[in-house]
């Protein structure tokens, strides 16, 4: 069972990740006529050997960089997420559907 975490927390990991470079996705506000970005991240939850944890989606098809891999562990740890995986894009199988670079984390004990 996910442990209760504010959204607050994940919007401080976005701004934080747009800070140093590093773009995700945001969930989209389609309430007006203009579709516009909110400032909470796209969220989406995991289970990762048994941890219930989170994870965002880069907002293109590039991949992340070996710098921004260390970064992006160094940036959730200070605020006291842990780092699963870093994963890079793919195309399935029968290249019908593409799965964006992510971050996969959990809260660090």
């Amino acid at each position: 069972m996910h442990k209760t975490v504010s959204k607050n927390r994940f919007k401080t990991l976005g701004k934080l990740l747009a800070k140093n470079g590093i773009d995700i996705s945001y969930v989209a506000d389609w309430s007006s006529s203009m579709m516009h970005d909110t400032d909470q991240p796209r969220l989406g939850s995991g289970n990762y050997n048994g941890i219930p944890g989170w994870y965002f989606t880069k907002a293109d098809k590039n991949d992340f960089t070996s710098k921004e891999k260390s970064l992006i562990k160094e940036l959730f740890a200070s605020k006291k997420f842990k780092v699963v995986s870093v994963n890079d894009g793919e195309m399935e199988f029968d290249n019908d559907r593409y799965f964006y670079p992510s971050i996969s984390f959990i809260l660090n004990k």
